[in-house]
């Protein structure tokens, strides 16, 4: 994910210390232009009737993207691929992708020298989107290699393969494919070919004795399993506790009340904002008060999408720690966010989501004790003349 500096050097005048991780391919910035106003047409404060805000959690029914194929495979008729062809004709990948391919637990008591050897390609986001070979150590996955990312054309690791004897007995083992929340074939700022994780001739075997644990060559012998997370829960909700607004008291937050240092792993929780009448409007800047509390010792962020009566598309992603509950401010407040920028006039519908992304550990506690994103005072402004304002300011003010 390319960073913009207009998003850092926002950022960096703001109170605190939250900063950019991702942007998409265009920068956030006002709608209006020196010789002409911005007229705020909806204001919410999170201090009324908030039941046209939803929730939704996007982990619940997702299906595996592992499955085998025939297209770029390595040898015989298949191969396994972490892809598909939703995107382009020449296979990718998505946005926020989480999967796993399991090797089923294997008995390794009687082997002398266990190794995990395969064949692989790759083609995904350098510095991003990354497949990690882990295995199980004292009942928590750990990475064996870095991580593979960028492109790579097919490999076979052969003898070079895994050491196992120093991880769990009986052995779990697994591949894992992470994309995070931009740059994919899914919204075409990183365009692979056949992305992003491809595997074969995958076996576990004794190096001294020769003897064979596991093995799996995607064609006459099949016993991988694809896999992806369980539904992790839908958690966000209006609170107002210590350090909870902009305006005082209520503020959305992504968390369980039960522990507000620690938002719950594994989450892919969206809030949807209600839908603005835009019509009329030659563009529209979404702000926002946001508070962050998002350590950036970890992968946890929280994406930002607008739409103006479309599709959702991701305007920039982020993580940081503001460290004080007067941390309320950032692009969102200052700059804002045109949702108008991805389609083409006449528009109809405004809206934002914010998507909060937890990893395997959760996230927090930040440095002030809290942990997550809180959203506050949401607001939409035009750009309108003099006389423009009088029919916006009169006709649509505050409107839901």
């Amino acid at each position: 994910m390319k960073k913009l500096f207009i998003v850092l050097a926002v950022l960096a005048l703001c109170v605190g210390v939250a900063s950019a991780k991702l942007t998409e391919s265009k920068p956030t910035y006002e709608t209006s232009t020196p010789n002409r106003a911005n007229a705020v047409i909806w204001y919410d404060d999170m201090e009324g009737d908030v039941s046209a805000y939803s929730s939704t959690d996007f982990s619940a029914g997702a299906a595996p993207h592992f499955h085998l194929d025939t297209y770029m495979a390595y040898e015989g008729t298949y191969s396994w691929w972490c892809g598909n062809f939703d995107y382009d004709t020449d296979g990718g990948y998505g946005n926020s992708w989480d999967d796993r391919l399991l090797i089923p637990t294997t008995d390794l008591s009687a082997a002398t020298y266990p190794i995990l050897t395969y064949a692989f390609r790759h083609d995904s986001e350098i510095g991003y989107d990354y497949t990690y070979v882990q295995a199980e150590s004292m009942g928590v996955y750990v990475n064996l290699n870095r991580g593979y990312d960028g492109a790579a054309p097919w490999t076979d690791i052969g003898l070079y393969g895994f050491i196992l004897g120093t991880y769990d007995n009986p052995l779990n083992a697994r591949f894992r494919f992470l994309s995070d929340g931009a740059w994919s074939d899914e919204d075409g700022d990183y365009l692979s070919v056949g992305g992003g994780f491809m595997c074969d001739i995958v076996k576990v075997f004794d190096y001294f004795g020769g003897y064979v644990y596991f093995f799996d060559n995607a064609d006459d012998q099949v016993s991988l399993i694809p896999a992806v997370p369980g539904a992790a829960g839908d958690f966000w909700h209006l609170i107002d506790r210590c350090c909870p607004a902009y305006s005082d008291p209520h503020s959305w937050w992504c968390g369980d009340d039960s522990d507000t240092s620690l938002v719950p792993p594994m989450l892919q929780n969206g809030l949807f904002s209600p839908l603005v009448d835009i019509s009329g409007a030659s563009a529209c800047t979404a702000h926002m008060a946001v508070h962050f509390a998002v350590p950036t010792v970890d992968n946890d962020y929280c994406a930002f999408y607008g739409t103006a009566g479309g599709n959702y598309y991701g305007i920039v992603s982020y993580w940081g720690d503001f460290g004080s509950c007067d941390g309320w401010g950032g692009a969102g407040l200052n700059t804002g966010f045109d949702i108008t920028q991805f389609d083409l006039p006449p528009y109809s519908w405004g809206g934002f989501l914010w998507i909060m992304y937890t990893t395997e550990n959760g996230c927090g506690p930040g440095a002030g004790g809290d942990a997550g994103v809180m959203i506050d005072d949401l607001w939409y402004e035009v750009p309108t003349s003099p006389v423009e304002s009088v029919s916006w300011g009169s006709i649509k003010s505050l409107y839901r």
